[in-house]
C-alpha cells in the first residue's frame, strides 16, 4: 500500500493532526499528489481530495469540507452524526454492548477536532515557490474503511434487530416505546454509516441492514405511543389573583403535555378523576418562593412523578432555580413560570426523561 502499511485504528477518525514525517521540507519539490492525485491515489483504491489555503489551518477546513463534500454530505453534519452516537453509545447499559463502537465514543471526547469520518490520513506540503501557499492531502482507503464501517454496521444492526423483537412480544407500554426509540436512535446513525460504505464500497448498495431504514422503525414507534394514553395533573401554589393561578396551572399543564404530544403520545389533561383510558399519569407540583431583597427573585421547586396504571412509580424529576428581575416582583415570578415551561419542552425535564427512555431497556 502506498506510503507504507496503513495501521488503521478505528479511533483515528476526521481529526486533521498532521504527522510530522508527512510534512515536506519547504525546499523539496511538490509531492505528487499535488501535480496528479489519481496517480498518486488511484481513485479505486481511495476516497482522496486536496485543499489549499494560505496557512495550514485554511487548508485543513478546505480539505475536511472536500472530504466531506465527496460523501455526500457536510462537516457539520458529519459532526453532529458522530455527536449523537457518541451520546448512544455513552448512555446504554446493562446487556447491550458496542464493541466496535467504543473507541469511536472514547475518541470524540479527548479530541477537539472530530468531524465523524473513520481512517482519515493527512499530509501536509508548504511552497516556497507558490508564495507560501499551504497544501492539504485528505484520503481514506476504500478497503480498510469499509471494513470497519461493515463491522460497525453488522454489530449495529444485530443490536437493532434484538430490540425489534423484544418489542414485538410487548403490549402498548412505555417499555415497548422506549425499545423501538432506542432502536429509531441507533439505525438514524447507522443510515448515516450505510451511506458512507456505499461511497466507499459500491458493492454495499446490495447489502442493506435487515432493519431496514430508521424510518420503517420510526414509523412503528409511532404507532406504539399512539396506542398509550398520558394524564397530565399540575399542582402549584395558591394565589389570591384566581386569573393568574388558572393562567400558570394551563401552561405548564399545556408544555407538559406538549413535551409528550410531540413524542407520539396520547394526551389527558386530567381533572380531580383518572378516566380508564389513562395508561400512565404524571404528577406536577410547583412551588414558587418569591424573595424582595436588593432586586425582586422567585425561586421555584418543580417535582414530577410519572406513575403506571397501577400507581407505581417508574419515573420521577426534580428540580429549582431562581430567577430574577431588577424592579418587579411579577416579572420575576412570570420568569420562573417560564422556566418551569422551558424545562418540559427543551430543558431538564425533557433531556432527563429521554435519557431515561434510552436507558429503559
Amino acid at each position: 500500500m502506498k506510503g507504507g502499511r496503513f495501521l488503521f485504528a478505528f479511533s483515528l477518525l476526521f481529526s486533521f493532526v498532521p504527522c510530522l514525517s508527512a510534512q515536506r521540507a519547504s525546499q523539496s519539490p511538490p509531492p505528487e499528489w499535488v501535480n496528479n492525485l489519481e496517480r498518486a491515489y488511484p481513485s479505486r483504491d481511495w476516497i482522496a481530495v486536496t485543499a489549499e489555503g494560505r496557512n495550514q489551518t485554511q487548508a485543513e477546513n478546505a480539505a475536511m469540507s472536500a472530504l466531506a463534500r465527496a460523501f455526500r454530505t457536510d462537516v457539520n453534519s458529519l459532526t453532529q452524526s458522530a455527536q449523537r452516537y457518541t451520546q448512544i453509545i455513552e448512555g446504554t447499559t446493562g446487556a447491550i454492548i458496542f464493541n466496535e463502537s467504543r473507541n469511536f465514543s472514547q475518541e470524540i471526547n479527548v479530541n477537539s477536532n472530530i468531524h465523524g469520518l473513520i481512517g482519515v490520513q493527512t499530509d501536509v506540503y508548504r511552497s516556497v515557490s507558490a508564495g507560501g501557499v499551504t497544501y492539504v492531502l485528505a484520503r481514506m482507503n476504500r478497503r480498510e474503511c469499509s471494513a470497519r464501517y461493515s463491522a460497525m454496521i453488522t454489530e449495529n444492526s444485530a443490536v437493532i434487530n434484538r430490540l425489534l423483537l423484544s418489542a414485538q412480544s410487548e403490549q402498548a407500554s412505555l417499555s415497548k416505546y422506549s425499545k423501538l426509540s432506542f432502536a429509531h436512535s441507533i439505525a438514524r446513525e447507522t443510515d448515516n454509516f450505510q451511506n458512507i460504505l456505499e461511497v466507499l464500497d459500491l458493492t454495499a448498495v446490495n447489502r442493506k441492514p435487515a432493519y431496514g431504514t430508521s424510518n420503517a422503525i420510526k414509523a412503528r414507534m409511532l404507532e406504539a405511543a399512539g396506542l398509550i394514553t398520558i394524564g397530565i395533573s399540575v399542582n402549584t401554589d395558591q394565589l389570591s389573583d384566581r386569573a393568574q393561578y388558572v393562567e400558570e396551572r394551563t401552561l405548564l399543564r399545556r408544555a407538559a403535555g406538549s413535551f409528550f404530544r410531540d413524542l407520539g403520545f396520547r394526551i389527558n389533561e386530567l381533572g380531580a378523576e383518572v378516566p380508564r383510558n389513562v395508561n400512565y399519569v404524571l404528577g406536577v407540583n410547583v412551588r414558587f418562593e418569591e424573595i424582595s431583597q436588593n432586586v425582586f427573585s422567585c425561586r421555584y421547586y418543580l417535582n414530577a412523578a410519572l406513575t403506571d396504571a397501577s400507581g407505581t412509580g417508574i419515573f420521577t424529576f426534580t428540580e429549582d432555580d431562581r430567577k430574577a428581575h431588577p424592579n418587579n416582583a411579577g416579572e420575576a415570578r412570570r420568569l420562573a413560570v417560564r422556566a418551569v415551561e422551558e424545562s418540559f419542552k427543551h430543558g431538564q425535564f425533557a433531556g432527563e426523561f429521554n435519557t431515561w427512555l434510552m436507558r429503559n431497556n
